[in-house]
């Protein structure tokens, strides 16, 4: 039976016996007049929290331990079952709404984690067609340099510090992927001062594409 549930029948138990609790705490909730879907919950709890703290003779029965209560019901309320159950059922109810808090926390958790995970997702799939799509250009342009891995080893830096990346970006992009100086065979296609102009205009030519 769901907590609420709980609380509703254990509510019109303490309102059938009101004429005998004059002493105890009053019960303002004409429960007679809702249902179980529909009844003031907050202030039942606190009025049946009210009536058990009384029947336990503490304060608040919320501030002592299940098995404090359970002593006082063996020591007071053996031979009374009609009470006797009545805190029993309190502590039922107590037990079933902490459950159901936490299975309830439980699933925001799993909300909350689906929802990091599918950012990351995302945040990684645009990374990837940026380093595809500016690779491609770069690749497109002519330039001395692997773009696909100049742009891979940018957004490693970039998770990071962004700035930092940025700026390397556009001032040294060769410091991401060497500028290549010589082919597959060995043969020099730039000499160092050529790589250094390679890696300014490679660097201006970034800089325009706004990423």
């Amino acid at each position: 039976m769901p907590a609420k549930e709980m609380l509703y029948t254990l509510y019109h138990k303490l309102y059938e016996q009101r004429a005998v609790l004059t002493a105890a705490p009053q019960l303002t909730v004409e429960i007679n007049e809702y249902t179980s879907d529909s009844f003031p919950e907050a202030l039942a709890d606190k009025e049946c929290t009210n009536i058990v703290s009384y029947l336990c003779g503490v304060p608040d029965v919320n501030d002592i331990s299940v098995n404090d209560v359970l002593r006082i019901v063996k020591r007071n309320y053996e031979n009374q079952p009609f009470w006797k159950n009545v805190i029993l059922d309190f502590l039922e109810y107590k037990l079933r709404q902490q459950q159901e808090e936490q299975y309830k926390q439980n699933v925001e958790l799993l909300k909350e984690s689906a929802r990091v995970l599918n950012e990351i997702r995302q945040e990684e799939n645009r990374r990837k067609t940026l380093t595809r799509a500016f690779g491609d250009k770069i690749r497109e342009a002519g330039f001395y340099v692997d773009g696909y891995k100049l742009m891979t080893s940018y957004f490693v830096m970039y998770r990071k510090d962004s700035k930092k990346a940025y700026e390397t970006l556009i001032t040294n992009p060769a410091y991401f992927s060497p500028i290549q100086t010589t082919d597959s065979a060995g043969n020099v296609m730039l000499n160092p001062k050529e790589a250094t102009e390679e890696n300014a205009k490679l660097a201006k030519f970034l800089k325009g594409l706004k990423i």
